[in-house]
C-alpha cells in the first residue's frame, strides 16, 4: 500500500524491502531519537530491524496495527502509523518518528493528517489518540496543531533509560475531524 501525500512525500507499508535502509536510518539518528524513544536499545543489529518489520507485517495482516515508512522524494526519513487498533471500541493510537535532518519541515504534520483520514475513513475509527512524553514539545505540537484535544497526563508511565517520564494524551473524534474539514 502506498499513499501519496504531496509531490515530495508519500508513505508505504513497512515491509522487509525497507530493512537495510531503516536499520541505517535508525543508527544514524540514534542520538536524536534516544531522548524520547525507549526502544532504541532493542534495535542493536540488522536482525533486530528485520524482526521489527516482520512483526509490523504480522500486525498489519492481523488488523492489530499498521506501520508505514515515510519517504521524502524516495528517501526513507522516518516511520509512522497506528501502533494499536481496538476495533471493538473503534479507536487507534498513532506513533511517529522522523530523522533529525527532516524535522521542522511539516513532514510529520502532513503524515499524521493522512493517517487521520486513513483511520477515520478506511478503518472506520471513532477516536484516534497520540501519546508522547510530556516534555517532548516537538511531538506534542503535532496533535495540538491538528485540532486534537488534550485529555490527560499519565504520570511516570514510561521508563526512559534512566528516569520515568509522564505522557501527554491527545485525542480527536471522528465528528471533530469531519468538522475540521469544513
Amino acid at each position: 500500500m502506498k499513499i501519496q501525500i504531496d509531490k515530495d512525500i508519500h508513505i508505504e507499508l513497512l515491509v522487509p524491502l525497507f530493512a537495510e535502509r531503516l536499520y541505517g536510518l535508525t543508527n544514524q539518528n540514534r542520538a536524536h531519537l534516544k531522548k524520547w524513544l525507549g526502544w532504541l536499545d532493542l534495535v542493536k543489529t540488522f536482525e533486530d530491524t528485520q524482526l521489527f518489520i516482520d512483526t509490523a507485517v504480522h500486525q498489519h495482516n492481523n488488523h492489530q496495527a499498521t506501520t508505514f515508512a515515510i519517504l521524502f522524494r524516495g528517501e526513507l526519513v522516518g516511520v509512522a502509523g497506528f501502533n494499536h487498533f481496538d476495533y471493538q471500541h473503534q479507536w487507534g493510537a498513532i506513533g511517529y518518528w522522523l530523522c533529525a535532518s527532516f524535522t521542522g519541515r511539516g513532514v510529520i504534520t502532513k503524515v499524521v493528517q493522512t493517517l487521520l483520514e486513513y483511520g477515520f475513513v478506511e478503518q472506520s475509527l471513532n477516536k484516534i489518540e497520540i501519546r508522547c512524553a510530556q516534555q517532548n514539545h516537538h511531538s506534542r505540537a503535532i496533535p495540538e496543531r491538528l485540532g486534537f484535544t488534550y485529555e490527560a497526563t499519565l504520570r511516570q508511565c514510561e521508563w526512559l533509560y534512566d528516569q520515568y517520564v509522564d505522557h501527554a494524551i491527545y485525542s480527536i473524534l471522528a465528528c471533530e475531524y469531519k468538522a475540521n474539514l469544513k
